[in-house]
């Protein structure tokens, strides 16, 4: 695979990539998207991991992350739920024009982050736009199994989730191909300090198994009890 080798015509091929995972790919998996996009250049997160003593970017960062943000979903009949995906992090912003790319590269660095509620609310919005600008300022990348603790609870309230692990939903693909390259969906479900530490002694199916069989699965309830360990 080759990018457009003008500015011109790389310029619109970025945009028809990140076109094609919005209006094409998205609803395709998640259903109807709300117009409206939570962008980074509306919050402080880049410049806040900028001052961090992990961040690896010197100087300004790049011009191409600001636009980049969290898409919403709305329940449907056939996903009853919130869903909240990120936007950019699978942009082709890793790659020159004129650029010859391997067939099997992934798009930008390769992954968007989903996370699911049952009630429409921020947090997501504000955590996945958290964790894209840790992703993009410190260079650490997630992936599939991983666990990501954070600081305080999930939602910032009386929520006994205190963190993320990393899954694959099989309730849909995990992976979808843009003309940039492939994208890798991860979804995360929030969990207790106690479930994050049962999931690295027992492996993350075995979590997801009681996170199953409890009632909420794939799908994030700040205000649940912890599992049965």
């Amino acid at each position: 695979m080759k990018a457009p080798e003008t500015d011109e015509d790389f310029i619109q091929w970025y945009e028809d990539c990140w076109a094609d995972r919005d209006e094409v790919e998205y609803p395709k998996m998640f259903g109807a998207i709300d117009e409206g996009v939570f962008t980074l250049d509306q919050t402080d997160a880049i410049q806040a991991w900028m001052e961090s003593d992990i961040a690896q970017v010197e100087g300004d960062p790049d011009p191409n992350w600001g636009p980049m943000g969290v898409r919403v979903a709305p329940p449907s009949t056939d996903y009853p739920y919130w869903t909240y995906v990120t936007s950019g992090l699978s942009n082709p912003f890793t790659i020159t024009p004129g650029e010859e790319v391997p067939d099997d590269a992934p798009s930008g660095i390769g992954y968007e982050m989903v996370i699911h509620t049952k009630e429409e609310a921020k947090w997501p919005v504000f955590r996945l736009l958290d964790m894209m600008a840790y992703n993009l300022v410190c260079m650490r990348a997630f992936a599939m199994g991983h666990r990501y603790p954070v600081e305080g609870t999930l939602d910032g309230g009386d929520s006994k989730l205190s963190g993320f692990v990393f899954v694959r939903d099989p309730s849909r693909p995990d992976h979808f191909a843009l003309p940039s390259g492939k994208v890798q969906l991860l979804t995360l479900v929030g969990v207790t300090k106690n479930e994050m530490a049962f999931a690295r002694s027992n492996g993350m199916d075995k979590l997801l198994e009681k996170l199953v069989a409890a009632g909420s699965g794939y799908i994030t309830h700040p205000d649940r009890e912890e599992v049965k360990l």
